[in-house]
């Protein structure tokens, strides 16, 4: 009979043991709690990057469509070509784009809206000097857009340039 008591004391020892106390439900929701919040930033943090770096990919292609466009208009000279590049109904020196993100229709939301300008520098003094400066033109095209993220407004801008110059190709494709 001795026996028999020592095992249920044993039985009820184990019992005790396999039961959590309650420090130790707690430290394991805050556990989980820190794990979670990590998680969703990490995740959070992914779209907020995706999203800025999809808006500076379509900065960037709005900008080398407009200077493809530029290479191809003529410079023109004074008998026989008019002048296109120098045209502002032509090029205009302002300019919007729009940005649509998938899934969205484009006649009630237009996305990030993308606001450009055009410059156009000639006559350019070269270093060193040479005789071709009046025939060459510098192109520079920025475009500026805001991301409103995160209840602040982040404006956001990109410029590239370029040299077209007189007899380049856009004199070949006009005339031919």
């Amino acid at each position: 009979m001795k026996c028999h008591f020592n095992i249920a004391g044993s039985e009820r020892r184990t019992r005790r043991s396999d039961a959590f106390t309650l420090l130790e439900v707690l430290a394991a929701v805050v556990i989980s709690a820190i794990i979670f919040t990590a998680v969703f930033a990490g995740i959070s943090g992914t779209f907020t990057l995706l999203t800025t770096s999809r808006e500076d990919l379509r900065a960037t292609q709005i900008i080398v469509s407009r200077m493809e466009a530029l290479h191809l208009e003529a410079w023109g000279n004074s008998t026989n070509q008019s002048s296109q590049i120098f045209n502002t109904s032509l090029v205009p020196r302002t300019f919007t784009d729009y940005f649509y993100p998938m899934g969205l229709n484009s006649t009630t939301n237009e996305g990030t809206v993308y606001n450009g300008t055009v410059t156009i520098y000639t006559n350019l003094s070269l270093t060193p000097s040479s005789t071709y400066g009046n025939s060459l033109a510098q192109i520079v095209i920025t475009v500026s857009w805001t991301d409103s993220g995160y209840g602040a407004s982040i404006l956001h801008s990109r410029s590239m340039s370029t040299y077209i110059a007189q007899n380049g190709i856009q004199n070949y494709v006009y005339t031919h």
